[in-house]
């Protein structure tokens, strides 16, 4: 008994420093963000940037990723699991799958502008569903491939099935896979909606507000309007997939 206070002293001390590096961490984090976004507020208020339409555009253009990104998330799940129930549809869908994720995405914009014409919405989530939909799909694919077989039979010993064994075993399982998969698929949507919104002549969008600013040559604010953007994208990753990513590492499990 007498050593027990040495013995849980530095497990404690570890704790208490670990928390205390969190918090300071944290703090200089909000204390940068915050000190940044007023900066850039002013400077653009200085520069006669709109900030209401770039701040308004900017939730258009998220509302469109973001509704993109659920439809493409809900897809490749329900297809990587049809793929990977049996061995024949695999061998059958899975080099055409491979094939289609090749093909450019905005090849398609000819066809849907002119098969949805009064509809542009329709055409810039359809576009980005087919963009966003590939690295997800592929990495649950993989993920479902390097599944530990043992937990699989124990899975089915506790009489996991149906429902039952998709919500308690197989998402959870795939959980890393999909947000692995998402980072990289919501990264591209972003790239494609710049241009998928210049294209249709969208009427808001913060990459409708850009072209605005890039053919009236006003190349500073233009600058200004991606350093912006970027910025509000780095705050996402920051406060949503980062935090996801370290969440999913909690169900991974060694091969």
């Amino acid at each position: 008994m007498r050593y027990s206070t040495q013995l849980h002293t530095p497990r404690a001390n570890h704790r208490r420093h670990a928390l205390q590096y969190h918090v300071f961490s944290t703090v200089i984090s909000l204390f940068l963000f915050a000190f940044t976004a007023i900066a850039l507020l002013l400077i653009a208020n200085v520069a006669r940037l709109s900030a209401t339409t770039l701040f308004g555009g900017f939730l258009i253009s998220l509302t469109r990723v973001s509704v993109a990104y659920v439809i493409s998330c809900v897809l490749a799940i329900a297809i990587a699991l049809l793929i990977t129930s049996n061995r024949s549809v695999e061998a059958f869908l899975l080099p055409i799958f491979d094939v289609l994720q090749s093909f450019p995405s905005f090849a398609l914009f000819p066809f849907l502008v002119e098969a949805l014409r009064d509809q542009p919405e329709v055409v810039i989530v359809g576009v980005l569903v087919v963009t966003m939909i590939w690295p997800i799909l592929f990495t649950i694919i993989g993920g479902i491939k390097n599944r530990r077989e043992d937990l699989e039979e124990a899975a089915s010993i506790f009489g996991a099935t149906g429902v039952k064994r998709l919500s308690a075993f197989t998402m959870p399982s795939l959980l890393p896979s999909i947000v692995t998969g998402s980072i990289v698929g919501w990264g591209e949507g972003w790239e494609f909606i710049i241009g998928a919104e210049l294209l249709v002549n969208a009427r808001f969008g913060i990459g409708s507000y850009l072209g605005v600013l890039g053919n009236s040559h006003q190349n500073s604010l233009l600058a200004l309007g991606i350093l912006i953007l970027m910025f509000l994208l780095f705050v996402l990753n920051k406060a949503i997939w980062l935090p996801l990513l370290r969440q999913s590492t909690k169900y991974q499990s060694e091969s």
